[in-house]
């Protein structure tokens, strides 16, 4: 019987974000960061990390160095820092509404994830002239 070659598995955009986003995170804290800190970060198998690193590689969102320390490269490094970044605003413009921390912290990671630069970029030039959270956050670059 033949054997078919299996086809690498594609991570979503939002996936790759929160794992992107768990190494900066885990940068903060720690001097090497590993796959298995992102694992136990996210509480997810190093099976899926794994996958999605490979991934990160790919797409040149991550080297892995010395000691299987998880780099950020440049592009990464933006759009990690992008993600958070307007997850920040999103989150802060949620609870400035009336919105519960905890609350806004979920529903923020869920608008950054279905906004458009674009839209994203409309929407907080037009809240900056109307005097609201002027100049805070970024969107990741795509």
């Amino acid at each position: 019987m033949e054997r078919k070659a299996k086809t690498p598995r594609s991570i979503s955009d939002a996936t790759l974000d929160r794992y992107l986003g768990a190494i900066l995170t885990l940068r903060q804290r720690i001097p090497i960061v590993r796959s298995v800190d992102v694992a136990n970060h996210l509480g997810n198998s190093k099976a899926c990390v794994s996958m999605a690193l490979k991934q990160m590689i790919v797409q040149e969102l991550v080297q892995v160095g010395p000691h299987g320390a998880l780099l950020l490269t440049d592009s990464g490094e933006r759009r990690a820092t992008g993600h958070r970044d307007s997850c920040d605003y999103f989150k802060r413009l949620l609870v400035l509404s009336g919105v519960t921390e905890q609350e806004a912290h979920a529903e923020a990671a869920a608008i950054t994830r279905a906004i458009s630069r674009p839209s994203f970029e409309a929407l907080q030039g037009y809240l900056a002239r109307m005097g609201v959270m002027a100049g805070q956050g970024t969107m990741p670059q795509e």
